[in-house]
């Protein structure tokens, strides 16, 4: 699958208000996790969740709930600003708009992660797992 097919054309604020209602879990660089539902999307700057005003760009990320699983998208690794310990080495890229990216989150739980674009370094393909098992045997000398 191509990139092309991803695009979306919108941004992450109109991503936001088509999710309005579900259940956010809000990764901030200085105030950690904060969770709660998406009450409001406001047209500009800002998301309300639990009484309080976010400016959704300064994020780290936004993972969002109750969303199905999707067999669209391609398998990436993210290289994060915030250090992450790999845990985005090996996941669906489902949407890329235009000032944000759109993963399909794994687990038990159907969720989507929506980075901001200042958040991440890179996006890379990983390597077939097939291909660092050859490496792994390749003794040199």
């Amino acid at each position: 699958m191509s990139w092309q097919h991803l695009r979306t054309g919108i941004t992450l604020q109109q991503r936001l208000a088509q999710l309005e209602g579900h259940l956010a879990e809000l990764n901030a660089p200085r105030s950690g996790m904060e969770t709660g539902r998406i009450r409001r999307v406001f047209p500009r700057n800002f998301i309300k969740i639990n009484r309080q005003l976010f400016i959704p760009l300064s994020l780290n990320s936004i993972r969002v709930f109750d969303i199905p699983r999707t067999q669209r998208g391609i398998r990436v690794g993210i290289r994060t600003t915030f250090p992450s310990r790999n845990a985005f080495r090996n996941i669906r890229l489902v949407s890329v708009g235009l000032n944000y990216i759109e993963l399909q989150g794994k687990g038990k739980f159907p969720s989507r992660i929506l980075f901001p674009l200042s958040s991440v370094e890179s996006i890379y393909r990983p390597r077939k797992r097939a291909l660092q098992r050859k490496r792994a045997c390749v003794r040199r000398s």
